[in-house]
């Protein structure tokens, strides 16, 4: 659809040349009919009788009390046409502004900002639309795409097609140009997103917690036979549940600088985007080796220390020595807990090493020394049943005499009491 901008300058072009023809009238007729053919060879439309549709369509509704859909309409029926001049955009942005500000003001005030904003815009309000924009985009201003939306949104409101657009709807509601504080608020997002993402990931890397899962890694049992492991198992877990109340620290550490890499993407200042950069890589880096120095007691901890190296790259191969030497003490703790008969926590940590055939061998190893342990008791358990069985059977004919006696008992007697 052409935009009024784009319209108004093919009008221009088409008057230049009408101008310099106007000699003769000969010339004038051709040259009006080619720009003509030209311009709406070009257009695709609207028409003029595109637009009496949507202002017809608008006073119906408007008359059975649809104002939502009264108001759409009549923004509908503004704009350019392709016949130069809509006879129907003055009278439509009139009627659309007193409906654009009663249905945005009642969306307002019962929080619904995204609608208000596009009943504020319909109506040609739009500060007041700019006023519920920034409402929402309040709402998620740590996120690298509010910004770039609200820059995108302050930047058109400043080109020239804008006002060329929206000239009649202006011309109704009064001159309008977007408000500084709010485009000064739109440039000072990223500086406030940034701290609180650094703050946000600091405050979920919690030494403490990971001290904890460390502990309550290795006191998992693998004796599926003992009883008295098996409820310390559920004991500490419930334990470290009821402490800790939640377990996603570590991803919402690595989410927090994930968002940090973003704003460095998405800012307009590139030396504070190479600042950040770097602040990603550093924290990356620092996290990576708390984990692997520190709490590599857990496999778990092991995989995240990796998942940090590779944060701040788009390309794995740019950090893989710092990978592989997590794999090498992966494999290297997951053979000194197979030489421990620690069978999960081997496979664990050969899982995170990339060795799955050993941990897919340690694992059936676990298994059957599990079935070994459990054999005796399993073996108790059949003797137990085949003794019960036994005695069932031995029971039955002594149940079948006596039953008989009982019978004969009973006959004996009828026959005593002359039945």
């Amino acid at each position: 659809m052409f935009t009024r901008f784009a319209l108004s300058a093919i009008n221009r072009a088409t008057t230049r040349v009408i101008d310099m023809s106007y000699k003769t009238p000969a010339a004038l007729l051709i040259g009006s009919l080619l720009l003509t053919g030209i311009a709406f060879a070009a257009c695709p439309g609207p028409f003029v009788r595109d637009m009496k549709r949507a202002y017809e369509n608008a006073k119906a509704a408007e008359s059975q009390g649809k104002k939502e859909d009264a108001l759409f309409f009549y923004h509908g029926a503004e704009g350019s046409v392709c016949e130069n001049a809509n006879p129907y955009e003055a009278d439509a942005a009139k009627r659309a502004a007193p409906l654009g500000l009663e249905l945005g003001s009642a969306a307002e005030k019962r929080g619904d900002f995204s609608k208000a904003e596009q009943l504020y815009e319909a109506g040609g309000h739009f500060a007041a639309a700019d006023r519920v924009f920034m409402q929402g985009i309040r709402t998620r201003a740590d996120e690298p795409g509010a910004y770039s939306s609200a820059l995108e949104h302050f930047r058109n409101r400043r080109e020239q097609w804008f006002a060329v657009n929206n000239a009649a709807a202006i011309e109704v509601t009064g001159p309008y140009s977007p408000d500084t504080k709010l485009v000064a608020e739109v440039d000072g997002m990223p500086a406030k997103a940034i701290e609180t993402a650094i703050q946000k990931e600091a405050t979920n890397f919690n030494e403490e917690f990971l001290r904890d899962y460390v502990q309550l890694t290795q006191s998992r049992s693998d004796v599926q036979s003992d009883a008295a492991a098996i409820q310390r198992t559920i004991s500490a877990q419930q334990a470290f549940v009821q402490k800790w109340k939640r377990d996603d620290f570590i991803k919402a550490s690595r989410d927090a600088l994930q968002n940090l890499r973003m704003w460095g993407i998405t800012v307009q200042d590139q030396k504070l985007a190479a600042t950040v950069a770097t602040k990603v890589a550093q924290i990356s880096e620092q996290r990576a080796r708390t984990l692997k120095d520190k709490y590599s007691g857990a496999p778990q901890l092991l995989e995240e220390a990796m998942g940090y190296y590779a944060l701040p790259v788009s390309d794995n191969r740019l950090v893989e020595a710092k990978l592989s030497a997590v794999r090498a003490l992966a494999l290297k703790l997951g053979d000194d807990a197979n030489a421990k008969n620690r069978y999960t926590l081997a496979a664990a940590y050969y899982d995170v090493a990339g060795a799955h055939d050993k941990a897919e061998a340690i694992s059936n190893r676990g298994r059957q020394a599990a079935i070994q342990k459990m054999q005796p008791s399993i073996d108790q358990m059949h003797k137990q049943a085949e003794a019960a069985r036994k005695a069932m059977q031995e029971q039955q004919p002594q149940n079948a005499g006596a039953k008989a006696a009982n019978k004969k008992s009973a006959a004996d007697l009828e026959k005593e009491l002359g039945r």
